[in-house]
């Protein structure tokens, strides 16, 4: 946690979420004469090998062959080589970063809910029971979200919209949900139930939800999605951040 105070949310955001789930996230450091010049985490539970690295004021260009190192000496066969890894860091430091065997560079945005008054107002989504946790692992594999957990939807709350036949339209949840701030996550519409505003309505909800919990309410996507971003403006989010999602192989 030490570490959490040398560096500020939005400039290494996934990192520091790594940070906060001490059970589920190695963390290497590096130093130099005393002084830390790097830090990497790996995340757990994930489905695919999640990286994050944060250089220090003064590190230079740094090469990641060290961390890696280290995280295959502890991790052993869970992360074989050749596997493909995927590292989150600001771009503000990419061209610092000497990143081995790089696959594709995708760009994603850090936003925050800076005007809730934007949001939609409240709608008939309703709180998945446990007992329903399935709906949401169903609607993630037929959407293709790469970042779900079905651990998730037990550990934080999430919401849906139904039918009148009880068919899930929309889903939308959290990927942090904590005293300090709330990351949205999980959310998607239904295939069969496209253009008929439950994006815009899940995601206010979702985020009206958010700020129960946290006046601090974020949400990731990737730069490539245009529709999504131009809602979540709408919405009354703001872009504060740019990460890289850098593939590559181990």
């Amino acid at each position: 946690m030490k570490w959490r105070e040398r560096i500020s949310l939005e400039e290494s955001y996934m990192l520091s979420c790594n940070l906060l789930r001490p059970d589920r996230c190695l963390c290497v450091t590096d130093s130099v004469n005393g002084e830390a010049v790097a830090i990497g985490t790996y995340q757990k539970g994930m489905p695919f090998h999640a990286f994050s690295v944060h250089l220090f004021d003064g590190a230079g260009t740094y090469s990641m062959e060290y961390m890696l190192t280290i995280f295959r000496e502890d991790l052993g066969d869970k992360l074989p080589s050749g596997s493909t890894g995927v590292l989150a860091v600001n771009e503000d430091i990419l061209d610092r970063l000497m990143i081995p065997n790089i696959l594709s560079h995708k760009t994603m945005l850090l936003m925050k809910l800076t005007q809730p008054e934007f949001l939609a107002p409240a709608g008939a989504s309703r709180l998945l029971e446990l007992s329903e946790a399935k709906i949401a692992e169903e609607m993630a594999e037929q959407l293709g979200m790469i970042a779900f957990r079905a651990e998730e939807v037990v550990e934080m709350p999430h919401l849906a919209l139904f039918s009148e036949t009880g068919a899930p339209m929309a889903i939308g949840g959290f990927h942090m949900y904590t005293d300090e701030f709330v990351e949205l996550g999980n959310i998607g519409t239904s295939i069969h139930h496209r253009k008929k505003g439950l994006g815009t309505q899940i995601t206010s909800d979702v985020s009206r939800l958010g700020l129960q919990k946290s006046p601090q309410v974020y949400l990731v996507v990737f730069a490539d999605n245009p529709a999504a971003i131009h809602l979540y403006e709408k919405l009354g989010y703001k872009t504060v951040a740019r990460y890289a999602f850098v593939e590559f192989s181990l």
